[in-house]
């Protein structure tokens, strides 16, 4: 009951922080990023059976639209695991396993990886419930016994719009 309680706080101000400010803390870990009020807004968020939380943000600065002139909302992604007392890379494949993906570009330090290190991949994946092609750009780190997976995407065709906006979040990872 006690950590339920310490989760429901840090959403809370997770969701206060979100309007106020662009600085962003990671509920369970000391890790921040910054978001350009302006142009991201925060969803919700959903905690899973296994006492993992999601955030969700999407990205609103500008009407993107795909070749087929459909809306396309990019997305931020944090999934947040409390307890966790495996090996990153045990997590990674455990992500994959839920969403494969092909991997263009791998990293294991800067670019969104906070000083303690942690792994970065870039990649792509087709969504069988819509057949859209997506890529993005994400890190997976952990702190304590809290381990975090920090991913933004948006459909291929729409990739380069917002590649620079993804690189500059991914860079203010703390």
């Amino acid at each position: 009951m006690k950590t339920l309680g310490r989760w429901l706080a840090l959403a809370a101000v997770l969701l206060m922080a979100a309007p106020l400010s662009a600085q962003i803390n990671i509920p369970g870990t000391s890790v921040s990023f910054q978001l350009d009020n302006n142009e991201w807004s925060y969803l919700r968020t959903f905690k899973s059976d296994d006492g993992s939380h999601t955030y969700y943000y999407c990205y609103v600065g500008e009407v993107l639209l795909d070749d087929a002139g459909d809306t396309v909302l990019p997305l931020l992604r944090i999934y947040v695991k409390d307890g966790y007392g495996s090996d990153l890379y045990e997590l990674v494949y455990d992500r994959y396993v839920d969403q494969p993906y092909q991997s263009l570009r791998e990293w294991n330090k800067g670019d969104g990886l906070p000083a303690r290190g942690g792994l970065g991949y870039e990649g792509i994946y087709t969504k069988p419930s819509d057949k859209r092609d997506y890529r993005f750009l994400m890190t997976y780190f952990k702190e304590r016994r809290t381990a975090v997976e920090f991913r933004l995407e948006t459909t291929r065709e729409t990739y380069e719009d917002m590649e620079v906006k993804f690189k500059k979040i991914l860079s203010s990872v703390k």
